[in-house]
Protein backbone atom coordinates (compact mmCIF):
# COMPACT_ATOMS: atom_id res chain seq x y z
CA UNK A 1 0.00 0.00 0.00
CA UNK A 2 0.90 3.07 -0.40
CA UNK A 3 2.84 5.68 2.13
CA UNK A 4 1.29 8.92 2.76
CA UNK A 5 5.04 11.16 3.55
CA UNK A 6 2.91 13.56 5.61
CA UNK A 7 3.64 16.73 3.67
CA UNK A 8 1.04 19.01 2.31
CA UNK A 9 -0.15 19.04 -1.45
CA UNK A 10 3.04 20.30 -4.04
CA UNK A 11 2.71 21.09 -7.44
CA UNK A 12 4.29 19.05 -11.01
CA UNK A 13 4.57 19.27 -14.03
CA UNK A 14 2.81 16.22 -15.20
CA UNK A 15 4.27 15.10 -19.21
CA UNK A 16 3.71 11.72 -20.78
CA UNK A 17 6.89 8.58 -22.34
CA UNK A 18 4.75 6.59 -24.61
CA UNK A 19 1.70 5.16 -22.49
CA UNK A 20 2.59 6.49 -19.50
CA UNK A 21 2.28 9.44 -17.46
CA UNK A 22 5.39 10.85 -15.55
CA UNK A 23 5.73 14.15 -13.37
CA UNK A 24 8.56 16.49 -12.02
CA UNK A 25 8.42 18.60 -9.15
CA UNK A 26 7.09 22.08 -10.53
CA UNK A 27 10.20 23.91 -8.50
CA UNK A 28 12.90 22.51 -10.77
CA UNK A 29 10.84 23.43 -13.97
CA UNK A 30 12.45 26.45 -15.69
CA UNK A 31 10.13 26.44 -19.06
CA UNK A 32 8.86 25.20 -21.55
CA UNK A 33 9.85 25.36 -25.28
CA UNK A 34 8.85 23.47 -28.88
CA UNK A 35 11.51 21.23 -30.27
CA UNK A 36 14.86 23.37 -31.09
CA UNK A 37 17.16 22.50 -33.88
CA UNK A 38 19.93 20.35 -32.69
CA UNK A 39 23.31 20.12 -33.12
CA UNK A 40 24.41 16.46 -32.30
CA UNK A 41 27.36 15.53 -30.71
CA UNK A 42 29.43 12.41 -31.82
CA UNK A 43 30.76 9.96 -29.60
CA UNK A 44 28.18 11.40 -26.73
CA UNK A 45 25.80 8.93 -25.06
CA UNK A 46 22.44 7.86 -26.84
CA UNK A 47 20.32 9.84 -24.18
CA UNK A 48 21.92 13.29 -25.32
CA UNK A 49 19.72 14.17 -28.86
CA UNK A 50 22.27 17.08 -29.00
CA UNK A 51 22.77 20.79 -28.39
CA UNK A 52 20.90 23.73 -28.92
CA UNK A 53 21.58 27.66 -28.47
CA UNK A 54 19.05 28.81 -25.14
CA UNK A 55 20.01 32.34 -25.12
CA UNK A 56 23.43 32.44 -25.79
CA UNK A 57 24.17 29.45 -23.54
CA UNK A 58 24.58 25.77 -25.04
CA UNK A 59 22.18 24.24 -23.57
CA UNK A 60 21.97 19.96 -23.24
CA UNK A 61 18.74 17.97 -24.78
CA UNK A 62 18.17 14.92 -23.14
CA UNK A 63 15.96 12.00 -25.10
CA UNK A 64 14.23 11.42 -21.19
CA UNK A 65 11.99 8.69 -23.01
CA UNK A 66 15.95 6.76 -23.55
CA UNK A 67 17.07 7.80 -19.67
CA UNK A 68 13.70 6.56 -18.35
CA UNK A 69 13.22 3.21 -20.50
CA UNK A 70 16.73 3.10 -22.84
CA UNK A 71 15.58 -0.28 -23.91
CA UNK A 72 12.52 0.71 -26.01
CA UNK A 73 12.97 3.14 -28.78
CA UNK A 74 10.80 6.21 -29.19
CA UNK A 75 7.31 5.51 -30.77
CA UNK A 76 6.48 8.80 -31.45
CA UNK A 77 7.88 12.58 -31.94
CA UNK A 78 7.95 14.80 -29.12
CA UNK A 79 6.27 17.86 -29.12
CA UNK A 80 7.82 19.71 -25.98
CA UNK A 81 11.06 20.44 -24.38
CA UNK A 82 11.09 20.67 -20.90
CA UNK A 83 13.61 22.85 -19.52
CA UNK A 84 14.91 21.20 -16.01
CA UNK A 85 17.45 22.07 -13.24
CA UNK A 86 19.14 18.59 -12.93
CA UNK A 87 23.11 20.33 -11.28
CA UNK A 88 22.90 22.15 -14.07
CA UNK A 89 19.99 23.59 -16.83
CA UNK A 90 18.99 20.43 -19.12
CA UNK A 91 16.47 19.98 -21.78
CA UNK A 92 14.36 17.45 -21.78
CA UNK A 93 12.17 15.92 -24.76
CA UNK A 94 8.89 14.59 -23.69
CA UNK A 95 6.19 13.26 -26.01
CA UNK A 96 3.38 15.30 -24.55
CA UNK A 97 2.97 18.01 -21.67
CA UNK A 98 -0.13 17.20 -19.75
CA UNK A 99 -0.78 19.86 -17.09
CA UNK A 100 0.83 21.39 -13.84
CA UNK A 101 -1.06 19.97 -11.31
CA UNK A 102 -1.15 19.73 -7.38
CA UNK A 103 -1.85 16.54 -5.53
CA UNK A 104 -0.70 14.55 -2.06
CA UNK A 105 2.84 12.79 -2.55
CA UNK A 106 3.53 8.92 -1.40
CA UNK A 107 5.91 6.76 -1.86
CA UNK A 108 5.53 2.80 -2.88
CA UNK A 109 7.66 -0.20 -2.43
CA UNK A 110 9.45 -1.46 -5.71
CA UNK A 111 12.29 -3.95 -5.38
CA UNK A 112 14.84 -2.61 -3.08
CA UNK A 113 13.85 1.06 -3.46
CA UNK A 114 10.81 3.36 -2.97
CA UNK A 115 8.95 5.27 -5.77
CA UNK A 116 7.44 8.74 -5.08
CA UNK A 117 3.82 8.91 -7.27
CA UNK A 118 1.19 11.07 -6.25
CA UNK A 119 -2.69 11.15 -6.84
CA UNK A 120 -4.38 13.84 -9.24
CA UNK A 121 -6.86 14.45 -11.20
CA UNK A 122 -5.27 15.01 -14.47
CA UNK A 123 -4.05 12.18 -17.09
CA UNK A 124 -3.80 8.73 -15.53
CA UNK A 125 -4.51 9.80 -11.89
CA UNK A 126 -1.41 7.69 -10.40
CA UNK A 127 1.66 9.12 -11.58
CA UNK A 128 5.15 8.57 -10.71
CA UNK A 129 7.62 11.37 -10.03
CA UNK A 130 10.75 11.30 -11.35
CA UNK A 131 14.04 11.97 -9.51
CA UNK A 132 15.22 13.92 -12.55
CA UNK A 133 18.95 14.33 -10.57
CA UNK A 134 19.05 10.73 -10.28
CA UNK A 135 18.47 9.52 -13.35
CA UNK A 136 20.80 11.71 -14.92
CA UNK A 137 23.25 10.90 -12.41
CA UNK A 138 22.85 7.49 -13.25
CA UNK A 139 22.87 7.67 -17.35
CA UNK A 140 25.67 10.26 -17.38
CA UNK A 141 28.37 8.82 -14.74
CA UNK A 142 31.15 10.84 -15.78
CA UNK A 143 31.22 14.40 -15.46
CA UNK A 144 33.40 17.59 -15.45
CA UNK A 145 35.68 16.07 -13.03
CA UNK A 146 37.07 13.24 -15.39
CA UNK A 147 36.93 16.03 -18.51
CA UNK A 148 39.13 18.15 -16.35
CA UNK A 149 41.06 15.61 -15.70
CA UNK A 150 41.20 15.03 -19.19
CA UNK A 151 41.99 18.83 -20.21
CA UNK A 152 44.76 18.51 -18.30
CA UNK A 153 46.51 15.49 -19.98
CA UNK A 154 45.86 17.25 -23.39
CA UNK A 155 47.02 20.88 -22.21
CA UNK A 156 50.45 18.42 -21.76
CA UNK A 157 49.94 16.83 -25.31
CA UNK A 158 48.92 20.84 -26.68
CA UNK A 159 52.49 22.28 -25.39
CA UNK A 160 54.34 19.65 -26.76
CA UNK A 161 52.82 19.80 -30.07
CA UNK A 162 52.94 23.85 -30.03
CA UNK A 163 56.55 23.71 -29.09
CA UNK A 164 56.97 21.80 -32.19
CA UNK A 165 55.29 24.07 -34.14
CA UNK A 166 56.70 27.10 -32.65
CA UNK A 167 59.76 27.00 -35.64
CA UNK A 168 57.42 26.71 -38.43
CA UNK A 169 55.76 29.44 -40.30
CA UNK A 170 52.11 29.09 -40.98
CA UNK A 171 50.06 30.43 -44.15
CA UNK A 172 46.90 30.44 -45.80
CA UNK A 173 47.27 29.68 -49.20
CA UNK A 174 45.43 29.93 -52.58
CA UNK A 175 45.54 30.73 -56.15
CA UNK A 176 44.68 33.83 -57.84
CA UNK A 177 44.78 33.54 -62.26
CA UNK A 178 45.90 30.24 -62.31
CA UNK A 179 49.32 30.62 -59.83
CA UNK A 180 49.66 30.10 -55.70
CA UNK A 181 50.26 32.87 -53.45
CA UNK A 182 49.90 32.77 -49.81
CA UNK A 183 49.53 34.83 -46.62
CA UNK A 184 50.43 34.85 -43.42
CA UNK A 185 48.13 32.88 -41.20
CA UNK A 186 48.36 35.85 -38.46
CA UNK A 187 47.29 38.68 -40.88
CA UNK A 188 43.93 36.30 -42.10
CA UNK A 189 41.16 36.70 -39.75
CA UNK A 190 38.48 34.32 -41.45
CA UNK A 191 38.08 32.54 -44.89
CA UNK A 192 34.47 32.61 -46.01
CA UNK A 193 32.69 31.75 -49.48
CA UNK A 194 31.57 34.45 -52.30
CA UNK A 195 27.58 35.47 -51.46
CA UNK A 196 25.93 36.22 -54.57
CA UNK A 197 24.46 39.59 -53.10
CA UNK A 198 27.81 41.72 -53.39
CA UNK A 199 27.16 45.48 -53.83
CA UNK A 200 29.17 47.29 -56.56
CA UNK A 201 31.17 50.51 -55.42
CA UNK A 202 30.54 52.97 -58.51
CA UNK A 203 34.30 54.82 -59.89
CA UNK A 204 36.23 52.35 -57.43
CA UNK A 205 38.72 50.63 -59.71
CA UNK A 206 38.69 48.07 -61.33
CA UNK A 207 40.19 45.96 -58.68
CA UNK A 208 37.02 46.72 -55.96
CA UNK A 209 34.20 44.19 -56.48
CA UNK A 210 32.16 46.17 -54.44
CA UNK A 211 31.07 45.43 -50.71
CA UNK A 212 29.12 42.83 -48.81
CA UNK A 213 27.85 42.80 -45.71
CA UNK A 214 29.77 41.32 -42.85
CA UNK A 215 28.02 40.97 -38.97
CA UNK A 216 26.68 43.98 -39.00
CA UNK A 217 29.20 45.84 -40.64
CA UNK A 218 30.45 46.45 -44.65
CA UNK A 219 33.61 44.52 -45.60
CA UNK A 220 35.40 45.37 -48.90
CA UNK A 221 36.18 43.16 -51.62
CA UNK A 222 39.31 43.48 -53.76
CA UNK A 223 40.02 40.91 -56.85
CA UNK A 224 43.13 39.74 -56.10
CA UNK A 225 44.36 38.55 -59.79
CA UNK A 226 43.56 42.58 -60.47
CA UNK A 227 44.93 43.94 -57.81
CA UNK A 228 48.15 41.84 -58.64
CA UNK A 229 47.84 43.16 -62.35
CA UNK A 230 46.83 39.66 -63.67
CA UNK A 231 44.11 38.68 -65.77
CA UNK A 232 41.06 38.67 -63.21
CA UNK A 233 38.29 36.41 -64.90
CA UNK A 234 35.15 36.11 -63.46
CA UNK A 235 34.79 34.32 -59.97
CA UNK A 236 33.83 30.86 -59.85
CA UNK A 237 32.24 28.54 -57.49
CA UNK A 238 35.47 27.77 -55.91
CA UNK A 239 35.88 31.29 -55.40
CA UNK A 240 36.50 32.24 -51.66
CA UNK A 241 37.04 35.66 -49.76
CA UNK A 242 40.26 35.95 -47.61
CA UNK A 243 39.50 38.43 -45.02
CA UNK A 244 43.07 39.74 -44.53
CA UNK A 245 44.19 43.01 -42.56
CA UNK A 246 45.48 45.53 -45.16
CA UNK A 247 46.92 49.07 -43.87
CA UNK A 248 45.39 48.42 -40.05
CA UNK A 249 41.66 47.54 -41.36
CA UNK A 250 40.05 44.10 -42.61
CA UNK A 251 39.60 44.21 -46.23
CA UNK A 252 38.46 40.61 -48.55
CA UNK A 253 40.73 39.56 -50.83
CA UNK A 254 38.89 37.23 -53.84
CA UNK A 255 40.98 34.33 -55.23
CA UNK A 256 39.91 31.67 -57.22
CA UNK A 257 40.03 29.00 -54.53
CA UNK A 258 41.55 28.16 -51.03
CA UNK A 259 44.45 26.25 -50.85
CA UNK A 260 45.88 24.27 -47.48
CA UNK A 261 47.18 25.63 -44.66
CA UNK A 262 50.92 25.27 -44.76
CA UNK A 263 53.30 25.22 -42.18
CA UNK A 264 56.47 25.49 -43.26
CA UNK A 265 60.73 25.29 -41.88
CA UNK A 266 61.96 28.45 -41.78
CA UNK A 267 64.56 27.32 -43.83
CA UNK A 268 62.08 26.52 -47.00
CA UNK A 269 61.51 30.36 -46.86
CA UNK A 270 63.71 32.47 -49.04
CA UNK A 271 63.51 36.14 -49.73
CA UNK A 272 63.15 37.84 -53.42
CA UNK A 273 65.51 37.52 -55.30
CA UNK A 274 67.49 41.16 -55.16
CA UNK A 275 66.99 40.63 -59.28
CA UNK A 276 62.83 40.89 -59.02
CA UNK A 277 62.61 44.07 -56.32
CA UNK A 278 64.95 46.62 -58.02
CA UNK A 279 63.11 49.31 -58.59
CA UNK A 280 61.06 49.21 -55.62
CA UNK A 281 59.27 47.40 -53.28
CA UNK A 282 57.24 44.32 -54.66
CA UNK A 283 53.89 42.98 -52.69
CA UNK A 284 56.25 39.16 -53.02
CA UNK A 285 57.37 39.29 -48.99
CA UNK A 286 59.36 35.76 -49.42
CA UNK A 287 59.13 32.50 -52.13
CA UNK A 288 58.33 29.37 -50.32
CA UNK A 289 59.87 26.00 -51.46
CA UNK A 290 56.97 23.30 -50.81
CA UNK A 291 58.69 19.76 -52.25
CA UNK A 292 61.44 18.97 -54.08
CA UNK A 293 59.59 18.53 -56.85
CA UNK A 294 60.28 22.27 -57.01
CA UNK A 295 56.44 23.81 -56.15
CA UNK A 296 57.10 27.36 -55.37
CA UNK A 297 54.36 29.16 -53.54
CA UNK A 298 54.07 32.93 -53.33
CA UNK A 299 54.26 34.88 -50.10
CA UNK A 300 52.41 38.01 -50.13
CA UNK A 301 52.91 41.28 -47.94
CA UNK A 302 50.01 42.21 -46.40
CA UNK A 303 51.41 45.63 -45.47
CA UNK A 304 52.64 46.06 -48.56
CA UNK A 305 49.88 44.60 -51.19
CA UNK A 306 48.08 48.30 -51.93
CA UNK A 307 51.35 50.21 -52.55
CA UNK A 308 51.33 51.66 -55.69
CA UNK A 309 47.67 51.17 -56.48
CA UNK A 310 45.60 53.08 -56.63
CA UNK A 311 42.73 51.29 -53.99
CA UNK A 312 43.72 52.88 -50.24
CA UNK A 313 41.99 51.80 -47.31
CA UNK A 314 39.42 54.75 -46.03
CA UNK A 315 39.95 53.41 -42.42
CA UNK A 316 42.64 55.31 -40.80
CA UNK A 317 43.13 53.96 -37.07
CA UNK A 318 44.95 55.70 -34.12
CA UNK A 319 47.54 53.93 -31.67
CA UNK A 320 45.13 54.10 -29.04
CA UNK A 321 42.83 52.05 -31.62
CA UNK A 322 45.46 49.31 -33.06
CA UNK A 323 46.23 48.46 -29.76
CA UNK A 324 42.38 47.45 -28.87
CA UNK A 325 42.32 45.65 -31.83
CA UNK A 326 45.48 43.67 -31.18
CA UNK A 327 44.09 42.62 -28.12
CA UNK A 328 41.26 41.65 -29.25
CA UNK A 329 43.10 39.98 -31.80
CA UNK A 330 44.44 37.56 -28.37
CA UNK A 331 40.86 36.90 -27.23
CA UNK A 332 39.96 35.40 -30.50
CA UNK A 333 40.64 31.57 -31.44
CA UNK A 334 40.77 30.41 -35.16
CA UNK A 335 39.00 27.50 -36.40
CA UNK A 336 38.88 25.21 -39.79
CA UNK A 337 35.25 24.41 -40.16
CA UNK A 338 34.37 21.08 -41.25
CA UNK A 339 30.93 19.68 -42.33
CA UNK A 340 30.31 15.26 -41.41
CA UNK A 341 26.80 14.34 -41.90
CA UNK A 342 25.09 17.22 -42.65
CA UNK A 343 26.78 18.99 -39.15
CA UNK A 344 29.56 21.28 -39.21
CA UNK A 345 32.85 20.80 -36.58
CA UNK A 346 35.10 22.98 -35.71
CA UNK A 347 39.19 22.43 -35.19
CA UNK A 348 41.69 24.64 -34.23
CA UNK A 349 43.67 25.81 -36.86
CA UNK A 350 47.29 25.07 -35.33
CA UNK A 351 46.39 21.53 -35.31
CA UNK A 352 45.97 21.68 -39.24
CA UNK A 353 48.43 21.03 -41.51
CA UNK A 354 46.81 21.39 -44.95
CA UNK A 355 43.30 20.40 -46.49
CA UNK A 356 43.48 18.06 -49.84
CA UNK A 357 41.14 17.57 -52.78
CA UNK A 358 40.35 13.50 -52.45
CA UNK A 359 42.13 11.73 -55.09
CA UNK A 360 40.54 9.21 -57.72
CA UNK A 361 42.48 6.48 -56.49
CA UNK A 362 43.88 5.27 -53.15
CA UNK A 363 45.85 2.83 -52.03
CA UNK A 364 43.85 0.23 -50.02
CA UNK A 365 45.85 -0.71 -46.76
CA UNK A 366 45.62 -4.88 -46.71
CA UNK A 367 43.97 -6.09 -43.61
CA UNK A 368 42.81 -2.34 -42.28
CA UNK A 369 39.65 -1.78 -40.75
CA UNK A 370 36.57 -0.12 -42.04
CA UNK A 371 37.31 2.69 -40.73
CA UNK A 372 40.48 3.29 -42.69
CA UNK A 373 39.79 3.82 -46.57
CA UNK A 374 43.15 4.21 -47.32
CA UNK A 375 46.75 5.82 -47.66
CA UNK A 376 47.59 8.55 -49.77
CA UNK A 377 51.20 9.74 -49.88
CA UNK A 378 51.90 13.69 -49.11
CA UNK A 379 55.08 15.08 -50.32
CA UNK A 380 56.72 11.71 -49.43
CA UNK A 381 55.01 10.78 -45.63
CA UNK A 382 52.57 8.09 -46.50
CA UNK A 383 49.95 8.51 -43.97
CA UNK A 384 46.22 6.53 -43.46
CA UNK A 385 42.72 8.23 -44.49
CA UNK A 386 40.34 7.66 -41.49
CA UNK A 387 36.41 7.87 -42.86
CA UNK A 388 35.20 10.21 -40.37
CA UNK A 389 31.85 9.45 -41.07
CA UNK A 390 32.41 6.28 -39.23
CA UNK A 391 34.61 7.21 -36.45
CA UNK A 392 31.52 8.96 -35.74
CA UNK A 393 29.33 6.20 -36.00
CA UNK A 394 27.59 7.79 -38.93
CA UNK A 395 26.65 5.78 -42.11
CA UNK A 396 29.34 5.91 -45.13
CA UNK A 397 28.70 8.93 -47.51
CA UNK A 398 28.96 9.74 -51.17
CA UNK A 399 31.92 10.58 -53.09
CA UNK A 400 31.33 13.84 -54.17
CA UNK A 401 33.23 17.40 -55.60
CA UNK A 402 32.81 19.08 -52.30
CA UNK A 403 34.56 15.82 -50.32
CA UNK A 404 38.06 17.05 -48.92
CA UNK A 405 40.87 15.35 -46.77
CA UNK A 406 41.94 17.46 -43.46
CA UNK A 407 45.50 16.51 -42.55
CA UNK A 408 45.70 16.72 -38.85
CA UNK A 409 48.88 16.90 -36.62
CA UNK A 410 48.08 16.65 -32.95
CA UNK A 411 50.18 14.85 -29.98
CA UNK A 412 52.52 12.91 -31.89
CA UNK A 413 49.74 11.91 -34.40
CA UNK A 414 49.45 12.40 -38.00
CA UNK A 415 46.49 11.45 -40.18
CA UNK A 416 43.63 12.40 -43.23
CA UNK A 417 40.59 12.93 -42.00
CA UNK A 418 37.87 11.99 -44.55
CA UNK A 419 35.08 14.59 -44.54
CA UNK A 420 32.02 15.98 -46.50
CA UNK A 421 33.52 18.90 -46.90
CA UNK A 422 35.84 21.59 -45.51
CA UNK A 423 33.39 24.83 -45.71
CA UNK A 424 35.50 28.04 -44.50
CA UNK A 425 37.95 29.79 -41.60
CA UNK A 426 36.38 31.53 -38.48
CA UNK A 427 38.11 33.50 -35.93
CA UNK A 428 35.87 32.83 -33.22
CA UNK A 429 35.60 35.15 -29.95
CA UNK A 430 37.08 33.39 -26.59
CA UNK A 431 33.79 34.67 -25.31
CA UNK A 432 31.95 32.75 -27.46
CA UNK A 433 33.37 29.73 -26.46
CA UNK A 434 32.69 27.04 -23.68
CA UNK A 435 33.24 23.84 -22.39
CA UNK A 436 30.43 21.31 -23.62
CA UNK A 437 28.06 20.62 -20.81
CA UNK A 438 28.67 16.91 -18.41
CA UNK A 439 26.30 15.10 -20.99
CA UNK A 440 27.97 15.14 -24.19
CA UNK A 441 29.85 11.84 -23.41
CA UNK A 442 33.11 10.60 -21.08
CA UNK A 443 36.16 12.16 -21.05
CA UNK A 444 37.55 10.64 -23.84
CA UNK A 445 35.15 12.75 -26.25
CA UNK A 446 36.83 14.49 -28.63
CA UNK A 447 34.31 17.40 -29.00
CA UNK A 448 35.29 19.23 -25.37
CA UNK A 449 33.87 22.75 -26.47
CA UNK A 450 31.01 24.76 -28.22
CA UNK A 451 30.97 28.25 -29.70
CA UNK A 452 27.87 29.97 -30.03
CA UNK A 453 28.28 31.69 -33.77
CA UNK A 454 26.21 35.32 -35.01
CA UNK A 455 23.37 33.78 -35.95
CA UNK A 456 22.75 32.02 -32.79
CA UNK A 457 23.48 28.30 -33.81
CA UNK A 458 26.39 26.13 -32.18
CA UNK A 459 29.57 24.47 -34.19
CA UNK A 460 31.22 21.99 -31.65
CA UNK A 461 34.91 21.96 -31.55
CA UNK A 462 37.25 18.99 -31.98
CA UNK A 463 39.88 18.18 -29.74
CA UNK A 464 42.66 17.48 -31.99
CA UNK A 465 45.11 15.53 -30.22
CA UNK A 466 42.06 13.70 -28.49
CA UNK A 467 40.13 13.09 -32.00
CA UNK A 468 43.60 11.67 -33.51
CA UNK A 469 44.64 9.49 -30.31
CA UNK A 470 41.17 7.85 -30.14
CA UNK A 471 41.06 7.29 -33.65
CA UNK A 472 44.58 5.52 -33.08
CA UNK A 473 43.09 3.35 -30.51
CA UNK A 474 39.88 2.27 -32.65
CA UNK A 475 42.67 0.91 -35.48
CA UNK A 476 44.70 -0.69 -33.31
CA UNK A 477 41.37 -2.41 -31.19
CA UNK A 478 40.05 -3.17 -34.68
CA UNK A 479 43.09 -4.59 -36.21
CA UNK A 480 43.19 -7.05 -33.06
CA UNK A 481 39.56 -8.82 -33.53
CA UNK A 482 40.06 -12.11 -35.24
CA UNK A 483 38.32 -12.22 -38.72
CA UNK A 484 35.86 -14.55 -39.34
CA UNK A 485 37.05 -17.12 -42.53
CA UNK A 486 35.14 -17.31 -45.50
CA UNK A 487 33.85 -20.87 -45.59
CA UNK A 488 36.56 -23.05 -48.07
CA UNK A 489 39.35 -20.41 -47.50
CA UNK A 490 43.04 -21.41 -46.22
CA UNK A 491 43.50 -20.37 -42.78
CA UNK A 492 45.82 -17.22 -42.76
CA UNK A 493 49.60 -18.67 -42.24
Amino acid sequence: MPEADGTRDRRYLIFTLGSDDFALDAGIVRELLRPPRLTRVPGAPAALAGLTNLRGTALPVLDLRRVVRPGLEPATEPTRVVVAEAAEAVGLLVDRVVAFSAGAESFEEEGLSKVRRFTTTAGSGQVRVLDLPALVAEAFPRGRAGASASAGVRHGRDEVAGAADAERVALVSFTAAGRSYALPLERVAEVLALPPDVVPVPLAGTAALGVVALRGRVLPLLNLPALLGLAAPLPGAEARIVVARLGGSETGLVVDALGPILRLAPDAIDPVPSALSRGGATAVDAICRLDAAGTLVSVLSPDRLLEGTSVTTSTVRSDNAKTLDVMARDATEQVVVFDVGGESYGVAVGAVREVLRVPETMARLPRSPDLIVGAIDVRGTVLAVVDQRRRFGLPPGQAGPRRRIVVLEAGGNVAGLLVDGVSRMLRLDAAAIRPTPDYCGDAENAVDRVATLDDGSLLPIVDASVLLAGTDRSVRASTKRPRRQDAGAEPAA
